[in-house]
């Protein structure tokens, strides 16, 4: 099982379980993670911890051959191909996002592409000192389409995330403090204790105060949100069928720098 639940008293976990592939998402991850999201709706907790398995949350997408989601990148036909690929994922996302109870990200290693628009649609992150977050997709040719590029400009403001995601390159924990990518920073090997914490108090507090709380907060997120959607799907779409995510994924393979820095 790729994607697993654990109960731990009043709290559900949500463990992204691939440690082979730094959790790397391939299509039947993504299948078992909204499995396992229906799964945990149904389960009576207070609140979900999402976190990944050994020493990482998720490098993002598996740009292996062996990905389906990679084969059909190779033979999109057209637009509405492309949006109804982005369209799968997102859906999956917005079943985190608009989780019945609150939800929060423990962060350690490589928090990345997909990874990292996991963690943004959970209500909090909470990241360790060593971790790697970012938002690669730029460097293969893509840009974060699951709600990604949306969510995160509403969390640090549209400045620092062009930064983030128009250069791709990731950042260490305290960096990622300081641009607001996370909420809290915890020393190395504790984002998941830190993250247990918190969730134990917000199982303390009243549940149904818990709950209507939640429901503004989130009301306000999706309001700054939802006008952006549509332009990023349409973005995602002209990524894919503009061809450039081919020769980035055969580049990540080989090794070498992709076409496009050669000519720059």
């Amino acid at each position: 099982m790729t994607v697993r639940l654990e109960r731990r008293g009043p709290l559900t976990l949500l463990i992204l379980d691939r440690p082979k592939r730094v959790n790397a998402l391939d299509l039947q991850m993504w299948d078992a993670l909204r499995e396992q999201l229906d799964a945990a709706a149904a389960i009576d907790s207070r609140a979900l911890v999402v976190t990944g398995g050994e020493n990482d949350f998720s490098a993002g997408m598996d740009l292996k051959p062996d990905n389906p989601i990679i084969g059909e990148l190779a033979r999109v036909e057209g637009l509405d191909h492309a949006r109804g690929m982005i369209l799968r994922g997102r859906s999956i996302l917005d079943r985190l996002a608009r989780f019945p109870r609150p939800t929060i990200a423990a962060i350690e290693g490589a928090c990345l592409g997909g990874g990292y628009e996991i963690a943004l649609a959970c209500d909090i992150r909470i990241g360790s000192e060593t971790a790697r977050i970012g938002l690669p997709e730029v460097r293969v040719g893509l840009v974060p389409d699951l709600g990604g590029l949306s969510r995160l400009a509403r969390c640090v403001g549209p400045g620092r995330a062009a930064l983030v995601a128009l250069a791709g390159a990731p950042v260490d924990g305290r960096a990622a403090l300081e641009l607001g990518l996370v909420d809290l920073l915890v020393p190395a090997g504790r984002a998941l204790n830190r993250a247990l914490e918190v969730a134990a108090s917000i199982a303390a507090s009243a549940p149904e105060a818990v709950r209507v709380a939640l429901d503004v907060l989130r009301d306000y997120a999706a309001q700054e949100v939802k006008r952006s959607l549509e332009k990023e799907l349409q973005a995602g779409a002209a990524a894919i069928v503009g061809g450039e995510v081919r020769e980035g994924a055969q580049a990540f393979l080989e090794k070498r720098p992709p076409a496009w820095m050669r000519q720059a």
